[in-house]
């Protein structure tokens, strides 16, 4: 078989496709491209970079798909799509018209949400409103209790009531979806069962979601919001998901066919519309993935990924391997998504962000953005507001003829004017507000990198930065000089990233289940049975998910414990490792020893101190929630992700500015020239089809023999 890898914007031609076999796909689309890499059993790739359709999010799959040139049903082995169909709708509010219901009396849940406040002295703010309205909730005349006795029971005319309420809700013949989020369904589920019973009769159509299914979590407020989200964009998920099928061709294709999940698993395509808030972040799992992937290659034991693309900027943590999950994200403030879902900040911080001037008189940068159309000034597609990619054309870190591989010309004079407008309020010339620009830019994703590291107990200085996206590169050495971090890792095709992290992702479950205990009282005894029926609960879904008959399974366990009083809990995992292909027996927990309480104890004191800088060991401790994870572990794969030609690359020079008004020559080079070994000493600028690395004047950048460009400090 023979392979050709060309430039980022075509895709290679395989020309013996009867030996092309066991192809890996993903494929990553986002707002203005859809991102496809394919990776053969030996090592060969395929890149590709086609133009997003919003009005249809499938067509630019199929379109990728058609130019790789690879037969989905005997090529591929695995196809992974990390998508932001139901991203965009929920931040886009596009989703369908959403009914709430839940116990009566608590019908405002949704509007009262927290107590917490987004500016405390803003007088003017508004809470976020919820994803369904007041008028759209329904109240039930049913009480479940705390320890799930029932003091009000559900009758069968009260369940009439609520579907003539439903169905009133359709008649005006648009698409509508229900969430049921009855009180204390985590620990009795019968009433919320009976009513979804009742509706999915009656209405098989509806996309109905419901909590117990959903999120089976401790508070009320985070579950139904959980749940409302799932419902919301269900419709929309579930429209993609079909148009997928039936434009692969299901009955002909062999291979696995998934959706990247927010926690960085996958799940198959007909079972995605099951619970779809699990893909909510599904477009922001594999860039984190990738990350983690690129630092193992460079062995990089503590490392922070940063994801910079044209509108924001994606920051997480890697530790021995490993990515940092969290069980809450908010997807816009007040507003939480309560899964367990990959550890990730994103902020206002891309190559659109636009630079303006606030109230103050200061320099502001982001979070508004420029998009993709009309873009940066420099575009000339009607921008005329200055942004960071104008800034950087201005400064000369890139080249107006070689922008995206040379498709789009950029406009240095439309730059210039767009950036002249902020400096006359700043009282600089063009280039010095363009480097403040950059400047602000960079504080901003520090103070990112600060929120994902020293607010989870962990100091930046020890970590490696990773960075990609079509941005990333352009930004981290004087990201990392600034924190003072170790050095920067820039994997191969960064603007690609996001779509190599779906190659690689996981077969996997998420489970999780409220255990209320106090550890000091004999209550906590059942911890470690609870667990082991969680964890086996777990594999069986795996299991029926994606069967291999041949493959080990990875369980791991936790158990989310607080001080008794405190608001926040700490996960605590108490098992991790393999189990017998059988899966008769998921997981033999060592909860089974009698000191499995104390050892739960002493861990969380430790991750307390960890976290927070101290312990209270005199303090009573209680569980919250378990949670439990099988998967199949992503089998390892080996890229040649271009061909370098030589250690002496072509190679010219540009005047670029260094910052503080030092201008000076920049060696600029192409990346696909570069082999392994190879070591330049900045001012360089390394320019690639899909992002642009700066090289600063007292750093160092070498090719890695995993061909990462590996940035380091001089100074």
């Amino acid at each position: 078989m023979r392979e050709e890898t060309r430039s980022q914007n075509e895709f290679a031609t395989v020309t013996d496709t009867q030996a092309a076999r066991g192809w890996r796909i993903g494929i990553d689309t986002g707002g203005t491209f859809t991102d496809l890499v394919a990776v053969s059993p030996e090592g060969g790739v395929v890149l590709g970079k086609v133009s997003s359709t919003p009005g249809d999010p499938a067509e630019a799959v199929f379109t990728a798909l058609g130019r790789s040139r690879l037969d989905l049903g005997s090529d591929v082995e695995q196809f992974v799509l990390g998508t932001t169909i139901a991203t965009n709708a929920v931040i886009q509010r596009t989703g369908a018209r959403t009914v709430f219901v839940t116990t009566a009396g608590f019908e405002d849940i949704l509007y009262i949400q927290r107590i917490d406040r987004r500016g405390l002295y803003d007088l003017q703010w508004v809470k976020t409103p919820p994803y369904a309205t007041r008028h759209d909730t329904i109240g039930v005349q049913e009480r479940m209790l705390a320890d799930g006795s029932i003091r009000t029971p559900l009758t069968e005319g009260e369940i009439e009531r609520v579907a003539e309420a439903v169905r009133e809700k359709t008649r005006g013949g648009e698409s509508v979806s229900v969430a049921v989020s009855l009180l204390f369904s985590y620990e009795n589920d019968a009433h919320e069962r009976r009513l979804a019973a009742r509706l999915r009769a009656e209405f098989p159509t509806l996309a109905i979601s419901v909590s117990s299914e959903v999120a089976p979590v401790w508070r009320e407020y985070e579950r139904a919001s959980t749940t409302v989200i799932d419902a919301y964009v269900k419709p929309i998920v579930d429209d993609f998901c079909d148009a997928l099928i039936r434009g692969m061709g299901a009955p002909n294709t062999t291979g696995s066919r998934a959706l990247m999940k927010s926690n960085g698993g996958q799940v198959p395509l007909d079972r995605a519309k099951e619970r779809p808030a699990e893909i909510v972040l599904s477009g922001l799992a594999g860039g984190m993935i990738a990350g983690n992937f690129w630092a193992r290659a460079v062995d990089s034991g503590r490392a922070v990924t940063l994801d910079m693309g044209g509108t924001s900027a994606d920051v997480g943590v890697s530790i021995d391997g490993q990515l940092m999950f969290s069980g809450l994200f908010e997807i816009e403030w007040g507003v939480p998504l309560c899964l367990p879902i990959i550890d990730v900040t994103t902020i206002g911080a891309g190559g659109s962000s636009v630079a303006s001037i606030d109230r103050s008189g200061l320099l502001r940068v982001g979070p508004e953005s420029a998009g993709a159309n009309p873009g940066p000034a420099c575009y000339g597609l009607g921008g005329v507001r200055p942004t960071v990619t104008d800034a950087n054309l201005l400064i000369g870190r890139l080249d107006p003829d070689y922008f995206l591989g040379g498709e789009l010309e950029l406009d240095r004079g439309r730059a210039r004017q767009a950036v002249g407008a902020v400096a006359g309020h700043l009282g600089l010339d063009a280039a010095d507000t363009a480097d403040a620009i950059i400047s602000v830019s960079i504080e901003n994703m520090a103070g990112a990198v600060r929120l994902v590291t020293v607010d989870r107990g962990l100091d930046y200085r020890e970590f490696d930065l990773v960075a990609f996206g079509g941005a990333g590169p352009l930004h981290a050495a004087e990201l990392a000089r600034r924190l003072g971090m170790r050095r920067v890792v820039v994997p191969p095709s960064p603007g690609l990233v996001s779509a190599f992290g779906a190659v690689m992702a996981e077969e996997r479950v998420d489970r999780r289940a409220t255990v209320i205990r106090r550890l000091d009282r004999p209550e906590a005894a059942d911890i470690p049975t609870e667990l082991q029926r969680l964890a086996e609960v777990t594999a069986a879904e795996l299991v029926k998910q994606a069967p291999r008959a041949d493959s080990e399974m990875l369980v791991s366990t936790y158990v989310a414990c607080r001080y008794v009083g405190q608001n926040y809990e700490q996960e605590v995992r108490m098992y991790h490792g393999h189990i017998d292909k059988s899966y008769e027996l998921a997981v033999s927990l060592p909860p089974g020893s009698p000191d499995f309480v104390a050892t739960l104890k002493d861990r969380f004191h430790a991750r307390h101190e960890q976290a927070y800088g101290y312990s209270l060991p005199d303090q009573p401790i209680q569980s919250i929630y378990i949670g439990a994870t099988a998967m199949f572990p992503s089998t390892s794969i080996s890229v040649r992700p271009y061909r370098g030609t030589s250690d002496e690359p072509r190679s010219h020079r540009r005047r670029i500015l260094a910052g503080a008004g030092k201008w000076v020559d920049a060696i600029i080079l192409r990346r696909d020239d570069l082999i392994p070994g190879f070591a330049i000493d900045g001012p360089a600028v390394i320019e690639e089809a899909n992002s642009t690395t700066y090289v600063p004047p007292d750093f160092e950048a070498k090719v890695d023999p995993s061909y990462c460009l590996l940035l380091s400090s001089t100074a």
